[in-house]
């Protein structure tokens, strides 16, 4: 067995911990949808990307998102509701879990 010099520096080090906690792979996209809380929209946002378990969206006033609410994710065919959870916060990005099984886009 041949050995490999393997350099490893602070910041990737970091790096593959921060990819090693995610389970699921995430699929990049740029899809429309609506943040909605009891049927009222509350804004406009961009799913960046989405897993099996969830999406990264982009908004513009994420400090008056709620903890809980509905995606609204409007295709070209298609409307589809999904309800999530807000998992984190940074700047316009929200990271999203879902609250129902078998999201399929």
């Amino acid at each position: 067995m041949r050995r490999q010099i393997v350099h490893l520096t602070a910041h990737s080090a970091a790096r593959q911990r921060q990819d090693n906690r995610r389970s699921v792979r995430r699929f990049p996209t740029s899809q429309r949808a609506w943040i909605i809380n009891d049927s009222e929209q509350l804004c406009f946002c961009e799913i960046v990307d989405m897993s099996s378990r969830g999406a990264q969206i982009r908004v513009s006033l994420s400090a008056q998102i709620p903890g809980t609410f509905q995606l609204l994710i409007v295709g070209e065919t298609y409307m589809k509701r999904v309800p999530v959870s807000l998992q984190w916060r940074g700047g316009d990005r929200l990271g999203v879990m879902y609250l129902s099984e078998g999201v399929i886009v």
